[in-house]
């Protein structure tokens, strides 16, 4: 049994139900029973035999490649196999996204947008941005297990799922269960980061591995630096000390992408980008690009997109020009 209730937040259900183990409660939550290969099997219709190579030799279905990184340097992609995948995909979606991590994780949950992990922050002037260090790899194997036994599942059956979802010890950066798994896999971390910011009227909110503090008192926020890394390092993560940035309102505030500043009272992708933005879709128009590598409309349409989730007004002038160069071609 165990002591204390699990450490992640199940939807809709009360908390007297949460702490049901073994069977009993995977059927309160509605989650799939399984307790061997041959059950697993049965419920995603594949072959057992198949199931059982898959499970045992999982690391001899990934490619790995790199891509580049905006900041520099390359990022290792360790990509399942189509099959591999395919039951990955089934246990994100039975499993995986009927949970719900911190309220403070903002990134990979359905429903949030990347403007939800900024929205906290817009009555602050000061902000500290951490980012943590190969983030998805230096989840260990031993968290996901953690996060499937707290559901109930059988010793056995957690095995199975660690070894469909982890790579080499860890999450890859790559499989489709990794993010989901990184929200869960982090949830005590959130807590104690929001324990200690509630406690100095700092506001806290996590987009994957970017964090982000913010406050009206500029000298607190230099202050709790030091404790947030220890807490961030006790639990087993490594910050990315290069990359920490103090940013203020006589700085541009750029956090994951956002920008807001001093003259701005909300985030949104910046007045240069806009400004970019109108002169390729008035030379679109104008037939003054012809270059292949140069944006089409469906480019245009999906920055737009895009912008529609950040900052809707921006979004609503945008499209009015857009629409009004369209209209001015055709007439």
């Amino acid at each position: 049994m165990l002591a204390r209730p699990p450490e992640l937040v199940i939807v809709a259900l009360p908390f007297t139900l949460v702490m049901k183990q073994g069977n009993s409660r995977l059927r309160l939550l509605g989650l799939p029973v399984f307790d061997s290969i041959a059950d697993l099997a049965k419920l995603i219709h594949i072959d057992r035999g198949r199931l059982n190579v898959l499970i045992r030799y999982s690391k001899r279905f990934y490619k790995n490649y790199t891509i580049p990184k905006r900041t520099g340097g390359h990022r290792k992609i360790s990509q399942p196999s189509k099959e591999l995948k395919a039951i990955q995909a089934w246990i994100l979606r039975n499993i995986l996204d009927k949970l719900i991590p911190s309220e403070h994780a903002t990134a990979y949950i359905r429903g949030k947008k990347l403007i939800d992990n900024l929205s906290p922050h817009i009555g602050n002037r000061y902000f500290l941005s951490v980012d943590i260090e190969d983030f998805f790899p230096s989840i260990p194997r031993w968290r996901v297990e953690r996060v499937f036994e707290l559901l109930g599942y059988s010793k056995q059956a957690v095995m199975i799922l660690a070894n469909l979802c982890t790579y080499f010890g860890g999450l890859a950066q790559g499989a489709v269960t990794s993010p989901a798994l990184s929200n869960l896999a982090a949830l005590k971390l959130d807590r104690r980061l929001a324990g200690l910011t509630s406690r100095r009227n700092i506001v806290f909110t996590r987009y994957s591995d970017d964090m982000t503090f913010s406050t009206n008192n500029r000298i607190v926020l230099y202050r709790t630096l030091p404790t947030i890394l220890r807490i961030i390092q006790s639990e087993d993560f490594e910050p990315n000390e290069p990359k920490i940035r103090f940013l203020g309102p006589r700085t541009q505030c750029r956090i994951t992408g956002l920008v807001k500043n001093s003259s701005e009272p909300r985030w949104g992708i910046g007045r240069y980008k806009k400004l970019r933005m109108r002169a390729i879709m008035h030379n679109m128009i104008n037939n003054k690009m012809h270059d292949h590598d140069y944006p089409d409309e469906n480019s245009i349409n999906g920055w737009l997109n895009f912008l529609k989730g950040v900052d809707e007004k921006g979004y609503l002038q945008m499209e009015k020009y857009w629409q009004r160069l369209k209209n001015n071609i055709s007439n």
